[in-house]
């Protein structure tokens, strides 16, 4: 089966027509300043403070693979898998913001507006590394955790008690796996065609600023090719 990759783009002069169709007539004038306000935004091209899917990317056993090849070739290892996350980013077919946050030892740390760009960018990312994995060393094996929630970017320290959040959740997600907290599953699940069995229960965490442990939910996959398969089905 064949699929193509859906990327819908929306025109503003269209949107500003329909937002001056619906608002009421005695706000016409709020109205159209509103939607100015949105334009000029939009215009600036500036990356701003808001809520963000959280993804945190980290190799498994980087302490084991140090302790079998050295320092040299970990840290080589390190800059590979960083470097193709970046590369990831670049030649994947996002709608909307990716923006990478930062480098921390074997991990990285990255932000996305909107859920099907994350299985692109990993599609592309597990590509790349399953290339470097034909090398003889051994292949590649990332947990990738994602939450949800408010972001307020300042250079290389994002503050944020979501970022914190998912830095928490690391040790309870397995290699290979994707996990979503239970927040950012419930705004992601709608955005794909099999929301409905594409996930399934992966235990709970408990996470700051929560009163109770927080579910966890399993991106299930297939094989190799499921993750981009999944990105490109398009909603009916």
């Amino acid at each position: 089966m064949t699929s193509r990759t859906i990327i819908r783009y929306h025109d503003l002069d269209e949107i500003q027509r329909e937002f001056l169709k619906y608002a009421p007539s005695y706000a016409q004038k709020e109205a159209a300043e509103a939607i100015w306000k949105v334009r000029e935004l939009q215009s600036q091209g500036v990356i701003r403070d808001g809520v963000y899917y959280i993804v945190l990317i980290d190799l498994v056993d980087s302490t084991k693979f140090s302790a079998e090849h050295g320092n040299d070739a970990i840290k080589s290892r390190i800059e590979q898998f960083v470097t193709a996350s970046f590369n990831a980013l670049n030649n994947s077919q996002k709608s909307n913001v990716g923006l990478f946050v930062k480098e921390i030892g074997d991990a990285a740390l990255y932000i996305f507006q909107h859920f099907p760009d994350i299985l692109r960018w990993k599609g592309e990312l597990d590509k790349a590394l399953s290339i470097f994995s034909k090398s003889g060393m051994p292949p590649f094996v990332v947990r990738t955790c994602i939450h949800i929630g408010e972001v307020s970017l300042h250079g290389v320290n994002p503050l944020s008690l979501a970022v914190s959040q998912t830095f928490k959740m690391e040790k309870s997600v397995r290699g290979g796996d994707i996990v979503l907290t239970d927040p950012a599953y419930c705004v992601a699940w709608p955005s794909i065609a099999r929301a409905y069995h594409g996930f399934r229960a992966y235990g709970t965490v408990e996470l700051d600023g929560f009163t109770k442990p927080v579910e966890l939910h399993q991106l299930v996959l297939h094989d190799t090719e499921d993750i981009q398969r999944i990105a490109e089905e398009e909603l009916d």
